[in-house]
């Protein structure tokens, strides 16, 4: 099989601190090459050089042999490289098909007017041949986020390219879209087109890649055969270390009841759902697409309006209207999605991790005590080991891993009963996967009672004492430990699921 394209010797450097140091690296024709690595080891400066989005300071790029230099990403599309960014690249305001053909418009010859009946007709076309169900004429502001993740993909498939970067692809699809996403990649592939795909889900790179090369601190660590992978062989080489339990054991016991929920409904969100949970219990909720699941967590929290039913929180019983009651009823709240929906991304640390507890951080006449505010961050930095250069920096500077831990210490000041995590190790590395579970134990240790939404069912059947499952807006399963598997996780959330 021939390299379509290779990288000789490239280095990059900024700020004096070596991203990418001395790496060789070619990609076959027709070949999945997945990229696999820490946050910070380099992949993503990697795809960036490949794409045109930076230069390399040192080293060599060869497109089907020849040497190329890219002065920006318009070149690399040029020349048949396609990105698709973890960050979905949208104009919010254009229809599905203006943003497939974004820059490639079809025009009525010898002008620049867009034939416009052309452009929805190929739009239609794609997405149509993909097997996405999309209408090309809605606006991207009005579609789901999963859905304008199919779009991104779709307009990456459109172009055409002999090599496509697809980073994080399946972050924030269902598992039908994800089945669309695979087919098509088989697609590609039949028609000679080259994948690099970077994913921290080891599931997906076992299951599709030929081959797989680690990077670590900027080097290239080793590229191995699709074959010869498995966590126990990727995990050492990506973090430098034996990961001997990515799921730690845990030491608390459960306790008295501390969240009691009873014939909870929500309009069509979800109906008569009952459970509790107790002190020092991880209790992981499952469910597909529109299972009610996550819906039960934000209400829970006060973020979806008032719900019918009873939930009592300590022993008393609590009418929620906003996350400020929840907060102050010692409810705690980690959303799924941090950069839109968790953090300050331009604010300082400090403001970021003392959020939830600001009644805590001013005296009786209203003076925020700054000093303490300054140390209770620093000591939550310390703890959760954030890898930061001090408290002056902003999350959007951190690593997906390290914004993620400094969302959790925003709750470990002040006094909570209740944890809710939503997706709490989504788009981390494996070495900050690790911490985050040590972290999510050490809370249960301490009495927390904990609630764990996730659609990784490792994840679920590592770290939950039980699972519910959800379905159509019902709570169809709870599974203890011992019982839950992932096909009777499946199973159940399958049960009155319509696709």
């Amino acid at each position: 099989m021939d390299n379509v394209f290779e990288l000789q010797g490239v280095s990059k450097v900024f700020s004096g601190n070596t991203v990418l140091d001395d790496v060789s690296l070619s990609f076959r024709r027709g070949e999945l090459h997945a990229l696999v690595g820490e946050n910070g080891a380099g992949k993503s400066t990697l795809i960036k050089i490949i794409s045109g989005v930076y230069r390399a300071d040192k080293g060599t790029l060869l497109l089907n042999g020849n040497p190329v230099k890219f002065a920006a990403p318009s070149d690399a599309q040029m020349a048949g490289i396609s990105t698709l960014f973890q960050e979905i690249q949208e104009i919010p305001e254009m229809t599905v098909a203006e943003n497939i053909f974004l820059r490639r418009e079809p025009r009525y010859p010898g002008t620049f007017v867009v034939d416009r009946k052309k452009l929805r007709r190929g739009a239609k076309e794609l997405v149509g041949r993909l097997g996405l169900k999309i209408d090309t004429a809605a606006k991207m502001r009005e579609l789901p986020v999963s859905t304008r993740k199919m779009v991104e993909i779709a307009r990456a498939v459109s172009q055409k390219a002999s090599v496509v970067i697809m980073d994080e692809p399946t972050a924030n699809l269902n598992a039908e879209e994800m089945q669309a996403l695979f087919h098509m990649i088989d697609d590609l592939k039949n028609h000679g087109v080259t994948i690099i795909y970077i994913s921290h889900r080891m599931n997906e790179v076992f299951s599709l890649a030929d081959r797989v090369s680690v990077l670590r601190d900027g080097k290239l660590i080793a590229t191995l055969d699709g074959e010869e992978c498995s966590e126990e062989r990727l995990i050492p080489l990506m973090i430098g270390r034996e990961l001997n339990a990515l799921y730690p054991a845990r030491r608390s016991s459960v306790g008295e009841a501390v969240l009691e929920v009873k014939n909870l409904s929500l309009g069509r969100h979800f109906k008569n759902i009952s459970f509790t949970l107790r002190k020092g219990e991880v209790l992981g909720f499952a469910g597909l697409e529109a299972s009610g699941a996550n819906a039960v967590t934000k209400t829970l929290f006060g973020l979806c309006g008032r719900p019918s039913g009873e939930i009592t929180c300590g022993g008393q019983r609590l009418e929620i209207k906003n996350p400020a009651e929840s907060i102050r009823n010692g409810i705690a709240f980690l959303p799924e999605d941090r950069k839109t929906q968790g953090l300050f991304l331009n604010q300082n640390l400090v403001s970021n991790i003392t959020a939830g507890a600001l009644d805590s951080l001013f005296s009786k006449r209203s003076i925020l005590k700054s000093r303490f505010e300054r140390s209770q961050s620093q000591e939550t930095i310390e703890r959760l080991t954030v890898k930061t250069r001090g408290l002056h920096e902003r999350p959007a500077e951190l690593s997906g891993g390290n914004q993620q831990k400094v969302m959790l210490g925003r709750w470990t000041i002040g006094s909570h009963k209740v944890l809710i995590l939503e997706e709490p190790t989504r788009g981390v590395d494996v070495g900050a996967k690790s911490e985050i579970y040590r972290q999510i134990n050490s809370f249960a240790e301490q009495g927390l009672a904990i609630i764990l939404f996730t659609t990784e069912m490792p994840e679920l059947l590592g770290m939950c004492d039980r699972v519910l499952v959800f379905s159509g807006g019902a709570l169809t399963a709870a599974l203890s430990k011992e019982e839950a598997t992932q096909e009777l996780i499946l199973q159940y959330a399958l049960e009155r699921h319509v696709s």
